[in-house]
């Protein structure tokens, strides 16, 4: 509610006085009201103020001055100006009437018999009730959010008490804008119509307050203002705070509403975060237990495994997931961002998978349902919905790349350990090989299930290292590695020399130049498939040892 200057010619003082200015300058809020008792008044305003004068004070000024002077009250926003003519004027000088229409500042001409005192005492008291009728109705609307904070209420009891109180329908988004609750569904879908613009005037809230207007399709496209709040909780967990304004406009009893509001609602988030971080933590020892294998007390394990909804009967795979971004500076809180994405996607396609999160790793024990003992088939069904969670997450997201790893599929909780160790053991092989392969299962490994076994005995590794593949690790020069590089991928292009100047983006002569160095190096037939193959294994056992 403000005081305005259509209410100020409402007094008796006012009733022969003469309005000088647009109808849009009734509109203007009064803040305060102050008499001119010296030319630098400019100083002291704080602005929105009226001012009262006759002009004394700045009767010596010339015309340039006087405009400076008249310039510098419009510069503090001053409501309105109002003038008792005294007998030094004739009328209201000349650049003052010029500054006031350029800066549609109304001016109010009173008579001179009208006392300053009386205005002044009449506008104090009018925008001190006014600030006392503000500061009631926080108390009350601050008592009542906190008696719902205090009695435990949902998210939907929050946003019905407000949309009683502001007469707009209210709908709450999490960060992907997906409705929480709603108290109209007709608002829930809309799109942008102007761009985001901060409301200037509520800058001292707690919460940042934006406003534009949108569209919404299930009101016949009909254009709103909407006013929109992020609220963020402790852990940076965000939702968004949206009311549209289809059956009025907003006043600053709505925007003490609405802040209120806010907090309730930032103390519920902050309240459900702990539950689920509780909850999260007794998930977590459930699921470390069924993928450690450590279940002594079978009676145990089941209660405990009914409380997280899961079927110790039924038959699941291990899936790994982490993530490898682009960049090396990332900050944690990007991190934490880009693996809630990818939380959300796996949620969003596989609805009944326990996940744990561990590590810079998402672990799903995922149920299969076929009903059947193809194994292949299930596999194959496993892969089609990673694939659609790994495509929506790299659509969205260009700055990390999607690596799992999957276990082989356990048909009782004691084979999950297991399935687990397997995925684990793909997740490692698919992030040191230069093929990214985004899918890959514990039965595609190969001949890196054999070599596998021997990842932490460098020695015993080594004895599969061909003779002329070592010869060229001996190479003390400084292309060596190049030469590596060069023999590896001339071996990923099935021997095509063509192709693999063009994964190298070298020329052709490069290529065939190298090959035949290393063939002066180690001797190497590259017409014997059998030594090929034994090539082949060496590259591979390399990557073992360089991850190791």
């Amino acid at each position: 509610m403000h005081y305005t200057v259509k209410e100020l010619l409402t007094l008796d003082e006012f009733r022969e006085a003469e309005y000088i200015g647009t109808k849009q300058s009734l509109a203007k809020n009064i803040k305060g009201i102050t008499v001119i008792d010296s030319p630098d008044i400019s100083l002291w305003l704080n602005g929105g103020e009226s001012i009262l004068t006759s002009f004394f004070p700045v009767k010596d000024l010339n015309e340039e001055e006087m405009k400076d002077w008249m310039h510098e009250l419009a510069d503090k926003k001053i409501s309105a100006l109002i003038v008792k003519i005294p007998k030094e004027f004739d009328s209201i000088p000349k650049p003052v009437r010029e500054v006031c229409r350029e800066r549609n500042i109304p001016i109010i001409s009173l008579p001179t018999a009208i006392p300053f005192i009386d205005i002044i005492y009449k506008v104090t008291r009018k925008i001190f009730n006014q600030d006392v009728e503000k500061l009631e109705y926080f108390r009350e609307i601050h008592h009542r959010f906190t008696e719902l904070s205090i009695q435990n209420v949902s998210d939907e009891v929050i946003i019905e008490t407000l949309e009683s109180l502001i007469g707009n329908p209210v709908t709450i988004y999490n960060e992907l804008f997906k409705v929480i609750a709603t108290t109209d569904k007709e608002v829930e879908l809309f799109y942008e119509s102007h761009k985001f613009q901060e409301e200037k005037n509520t800058k001292n809230t707690i919460f940042p307050i934006y406003r534009r207007f949108v569209i919404y399709p299930k009101l016949q496209d009909r254009e709103c203002e909407q006013i929109m709040i992020p609220v963020t909780s402790v852990n940076q967990t965000k939702v968004m705070l949206v009311i549209s304004a289809i059956h009025s406009g907003f006043s600053d009893f709505d925007f003490m509403a609405i802040e209120n509001a806010a907090t309730a609602l930032s103390l519920n988030l902050a309240k459900k975060i702990a539950i689920s971080e509780v909850e999260k933590k007794y998930k977590n020892e459930i699921i470390d237990d069924l993928l450690s294998g450590d279940i002594r007390d079978e009676d145990d394990i089941v209660e405990r495994a009914d409380n997280i909804k899961f079927d110790l009967n039924s038959r699941s795979a291990v899936v790994v997931f982490t993530l490898k971004f682009k960049s090396k500076k990332v900050t944690s809180e990007i991190r934490e961002r880009y693996y809630n994405i990818l939380n959300n996607n796996i949620d969003y396609y596989l609805k009944n998978a326990i996940v744990r999160e561990r590590f810079n790793q998402v672990i799903v024990i995922w149920p299969v349902h076929s009903g059947q003992s193809n194994k292949k088939k299930e596999m194959d069904t496993i892969k089609r919905t990673l694939g659609y969670v790994i495509n929506k997450f790299e659509s969205t997201v260009r700055e990390a790349k999607v690596y799992t790893g999957i276990g082989s599929i356990a048909d009782t909780v004691h084979d999950l350990p297991k399935s687990h160790k397997e995925a684990q053991e793909v997740l490692d092989v698919n992030e040191m090989s230069y093929q990214h392969n985004p899918i890959l299962s514990f039965e595609e490994l190969g001949i890196y299930r054999l070599l596998y076994q021997f990842k932490h005995d460098n020695n015993r590794l080594k004895e599969f290292i061909p003779a002329s593949l070592g010869r060229l690790l001996d190479y003390n020069k400084t292309n060596r590695e190049q030469l590596i590089e060069t023999l590896e991928m001339y071996l990923q292009c099935q021997q095509n020399v063509s192709r693999s100047a063009d994964r190298l983006y070298v020329h052709y002569k490069t290529v065939s130049y190298r090959l035949d160095k290393i063939k002066e190096i180690t001797q190497m037939d590259y017409d014997d498939a059998n030594e090929m193959l034994s090539v082949q294994v060496g590259l591979k056992i390399l990557e073992i040892m360089r991850k190791e």
